[in-house]
């Protein structure tokens, strides 16, 4: 019989699942997309049971499939930083998960830096203070669910699909994902017990740690396997693609395009930053131990799926080609739709298209958005230690040859695209099966616009991130005058 691995890709718009050989060739995928929950503004929601269900659907269908394979094992990459509460007795979550792009803690958040705890944070774990981690997510849980602490069990989105796997047997997670908590010191690759005593969370409520490529537990696929295999492989999704990008050497550089998109530096020995990027752990094998540095966008591919699904701007991605930039775009689009990551870190900027005339068109518009996706990108990128490294992209966008050219061009780099079709899943299979590489094609891109044409463009998009920080400010003050007013009323 043929052997094969189970790779889940747990996403934040899907579960896609790949059927991945010996040899690390994909011999079959099933993807379901799940429903997305905004029930505040700013606030960002799934449904934890759906995301098991689809993951154990997919998974389920590629073992009908295949009646000759014999599953070795299954491995799980997943969005990171999204945290899921339940019940370790009723085995349900307690309140949906609560998405990385969620920014309802905003307001805490700026608490914690007031009160000075931001330096302490970053020293311990190489993060900011931001809505984007876990840990006041998990806070904010405690302080407005009605739980029982006893049997409260928390975890990012891999630690939940292994307990529901293992039927509550295993509450486990691995490095890359527990570092995205604000819980984790990287000296000392462990919960920190400072930080769990400032955001009140249970050290009983937390998953074990373990390498990526342990053993996290067995499963039969709730029946659909003769016998249990292993769980093994587990990373989140960006550490995953660093490990498959095969970014090993100083410098090297790789950039996922998702729903949002991380940039990741290599580093021999992890060295504190104090701007705008923060310490990453690259991966953590048995046998490997890999730091980084770290680049966070929130909204890339999100903005084009705004665009498509909500105003209709296009609607196919084939109509995202070079005749867009027949004329150079006039309009300014903002792509702050969950806020600004860095540089800027603020939560409450909004997006905004500036420029607007009455003979403006859908074309000029998707121009523009395009545009912006690609100027906070390379805000990001400008952020990071000069390298002769190309980078290595990989993710959705990336397949649009188009958006590729205008990166390199804007980026000023060349650009070496993965043509693998995920390498996210690789990078789980890697860990999983202690597979060193794999083979894969890539296509790349090199600057053709001029240096000084370049800078004229992002000046004008800072023109228009300043204008967006500015409402953010207003807002912001708005917001406070209304308190003031309710309380001095009610006095």
């Amino acid at each position: 019989m043929k052997k094969a691995s189970l790779v889940i890709d747990q996403s934040t718009t899907s579960s896609k699942v790949f059927l991945i050989d010996e040899d690390g060739k994909i011999l079959d995928r099933a993807s379901l997309s799940h429903q997305k929950y905004y029930p505040q503004k700013g606030w960002a929601e799934h449904d934890a049971m759906e995301l098991y269900q689809n993951m154990l659907d997919g998974c389920k269908r590629l073992v009908e499939r295949h009646p000759e394979c014999e599953f070795e094992r299954v491995s799980i990459t997943n969005q990171r930083e999204t945290i899921v509460a339940w019940d370790d007795c009723t085995k349900e979550p307690v309140y949906r998960a609560i998405v990385w792009q969620c920014g309802r803690t905003y307001k805490r958040c700026q608490e914690l830096i007031k009160e000075g705890y931001e330096p302490m944070i970053q020293k311990i774990t190489g993060l900011k203070i931001d809505p984007y981690f876990s840990a006041t997510k998990m806070e904010w849980i405690l302080q407005n669910v009605d739980t029982d602490l006893d049997s409260l069990k928390f975890g990012t989105i891999d630690s939940w699909l292994i307990y529901k796997l293992t039927n509550g047997n295993a509450h486990a997670t691995d490095h890359t994902n527990a570092s995205r908590t604000l819980l984790y010191a990287l000296d000392e690759n462990d919960w920190n017990e400072e930080l769990l005593q400032l955001f009140s969370i249970p050290a009983s409520s937390l998953p074990k740690i373990l390498p990526s490529d342990a053993i996290f537990g067995y499963t039969d696929l709730e029946g659909a396997l003769h016998e249990p295999i292993p769980i093994q492989g587990i990373m989140g999704d960006s550490q995953a693609a660093f490990l498959a990008q095969l970014c090993q050497e100083e410098g090297d550089i790789k950039m996922t395009l998702g729903t949002g998109s991380s940039i990741m530096m290599y580093q021999k020995e992890r060295i504190p930053q104090q701007s705008s990027l923060v310490n990453v752990l690259g991966y953590r094998l048995n046998d490997k131990l890999a730091y980084g540095i770290e680049g966070i966008v929130n909204c890339n591919a999100e903005c084009l799926n705004w665009a498509k699904e909500d105003l209709g701007l296009f609607d196919s991605y084939d109509q995202i080609d070079d005749s867009l930039f027949e004329q150079e775009p006039s309009l300014l689009f903002v792509p702050a739709l969950t806020g600004l990551s860095m540089p800027y870190w603020n939560a409450e900027a909004r997006g905004a298209f500036l420029g607007l005339e009455r003979r403006s068109s859908k074309k000029d518009l998707l121009a523009a958005l395009i545009d912006g996706i690609l100027f906070q990108l390379c805000d990001a990128l400008d952020a990071f230690p000069k390298s002769l490294s190309a980078l290595r992209v990989d993710g959705g966008l990336s397949k649009n040859e188009t958006i590729m050219q205008r990166l390199a061009d804007l980026s000023q780099k060349t650009v070496e695209v993965s043509l693998h079709e995920d390498l996210s899943a690789m990078g789980a299979w890697m860990a999983g099966s202690r597979k060193q590489t794999f083979e894969k094609e890539t296509r790349s891109y090199w600057p053709e616009m001029s240096i000084e044409k370049r800078n004229r463009k992002m000046d004008r998009y800072h023109r228009a991130i300043d204008c967006s920080l500015m409402m953010a400010t207003i807002d912001h003050e708005e917001r406070k005058w209304k308190e003031w007013n309710t309380i001095a009323d009610s006095a």
